[in-house]
């Protein structure tokens, strides 16, 4: 099944299709035709790469919304850029002479972020060469983990070379019927997960321009709630002036931007098509040309497709989750349910987590050895915690036997902190979590991956720890805006348009 908007799909080609383009030749021979080309631009996340990932079958969320977009030039275009971190393809001469003396390119030719700012801009702009007497420009902007923080600063980037004209923004373009410049209109941007710095010092981008400007006609943002990497810290899109949705979703960081192995962990890689056809059909509604599930071939469809269990638990884990509060509020509330599913299996032997698929999975041996590390951290993680909540107490009765007991504990300093109350209130909720159904037991068990497999050697910030989120500003959220009580449920599943869509079997 996948998700589409309620309509004709021929209805919808024809919307995408004008009669310029029905008629190419006649077109492309008309000097007085007017033209109004759509962009799209598509930042994959860090270490995605649609190239090297497609024969592993690991596409992130990017790589399919690019796949499945119409590219009919020269009105409509698509841009793909692979992930910080992988090669850019720098087999075009042209852009590169654009930019190959610039001392920002920030991790070496072709892996730095502001080389596939640059080569977004380039492409952008001789893309425009090959139309004539532009009226409108549409742009639409998707972005995954970096590769979201790219497709932010893209949007600034291209505003601040904009005039503004009766309050609309002008990009400078002799094609355009003045000879001077065409409007701009920015009509979707596209996000899932923003991670403004990955494995370096937090806000190392903050000079890139990440507000959602007021110009883009529409923003969405897409968070994973259970992703507890510290070196991957959110940075949302709120504050911004521009329209945005920013909405809470489960499952870790490629739960929600794609990226797994069928199987990888030994789950299934079907929950990021959630997001992923959500995206697609808000990004549809706006404009985005994106080709029509029936009008799609197999190996286009096949990329956008999941099955009813899988729609049906996340349905049910959004019922009982509830959607309403601040952010951290939110994350706090997925974090308590997914407290449930660890206390309910942090007791069991790992070789009954998995038995299901230990007659299946090839690799099962070593998955097994995953969730052993995943006990030993689990374990490390209920020590510290259970230390520094004793810590808190005598802090808060008696400042002089803390002060003596740390003096005689010793070692690191910040074992020996008392627990902060957003801290605090995430060990509450692991002592006392909530019992979940057994839809919820098995959306965790076959769904939701562990981000921190494999990095649990470099990666000591635990399991029982909220979320970093940074702000836009480079503000750390502060602890005021967290929950420190029970678990807020609410009987809704948000702000979905259900009236705007239906599923395609």
């Amino acid at each position: 099944m996948q998700d589409w908007v309620t309509d004709d799909p021929m209805h919808f080609l024809r919307s995408m299709k004008t009669a310029t383009q029905l008629h190419a030749e006649a077109f492309m021979t008309c000097t007085t035709c007017e033209q109004q080309p759509w962009f799209s631009f598509f930042f994959d996340g860090t270490g995605n790469n649609r190239n090297v990932d497609e024969p592993q079958q690991k596409l992130s969320n990017i790589a399919r919304l690019y796949l499945g977009h119409v590219e009919e030039r020269p009105l409509i275009w698509r841009f793909y850029y692979p992930g910080v971190g992988t090669p850019l393809d720098t087999s075009n001469p042209h852009w590169w002479e654009k930019i190959r003396d610039s001392e920002a390119l920030g991790g070496g030719a072709g892996l730095g972020s502001d080389a596939r700012l640059m080569k977004a801009e380039a492409d952008f702009e001789d893309s425009l060469h090959f139309n004539h007497k532009v009226s409108r420009i549409d742009i639409a902007v998707f972005g995954f983990s970096r590769g979201a923080t790219l497709a932010r600063a893209f949007a600034n980037r291209l505003l601040k070379k904009c005039a503004m004209k009766d309050g609309v923004p002008h990009w400078p373009c002799p094609s355009a019927v003045d000879g001077e410049s065409a409007p701009l209109h920015i009509r979707f941007l596209g996000l899932f997960d923003t991670v403004e710095s990955v494995g370096l010092p937090a806000h190392d981008l903050s000079g890139m321009g990440l507000q959602v400007p007021i110009q883009v006609e529409r923003c969405l943002h897409f968070v994973a709630a259970h992703e507890l990497r510290a070196c991957f810290p959110l940075t949302p899109v709120r504050g911004s002036a521009g329209t945005y949705e920013e909405i809470v979703l489960p499952g870790m960081h490629s739960d929600v931007g794609g990226g797994y192995r069928p199987g990888e962990q030994a789950r299934s890689d079907l929950l990021p098509r959630i997001a992923l056809n959500r995206m697609r059909l808000e990004a549809a509604i706006s404009g985005v040309p994106f080709i029509a599930p029936k009008l799609a071939d197999k190996k286009i469809n096949d990329l956008f497709e999941y099955d009813e269990d899988v729609k049906t638990l996340f349905d049910e884990y959004t019922g009982t989750v509830g959607t309403t509060g601040t952010l951290e509020q939110q994350v706090f509330a997925h974090m308590c349910l997914y407290y449930g599913w660890l206390k309910a299996r942090f007791g069991q032997r790992p070789s009954d987590i998995y038995k299901d698929a230990s007659s299946t999975d090839p690799g099962i041996q070593a998955q097994l050895e995953r969730i052993k590390q995943f006990h030993e951290s689990m374990k490390i993680d209920i020590d510290t915690m259970n230390w520094r909540a004793y810590l808190t107490q005598l802090w808060n009765s008696d400042r002089g036997e803390y002060e003596r007991t740390v003096s005689t504990a010793g070692g690191d300093a910040e074992m020996n902190k008392p627990l902060s109350d957003e801290q605090r209130g995430y060990w509450n909720a692991w002592l006392s979590p909530p019992a979940l159904s057994s839809g919820l037991l098995r959306l965790f068990d076959q769904y939701v991956h562990d981000s921190r497999a494999g990095f649990l050697r470099i990666d000591s910030s635990g399991y029982l720890r909220p979320r970093q989120v940074i702000d836009v500003s480079g503000v750390h959220a502060p602890a005021a805006q967290t929950v420190t009580g029970p678990m807020p449920i609410a009987p809704t599943v948000g702000t979905q348009r259900t009236a705007l869509s239906e599923t395609v079997m």
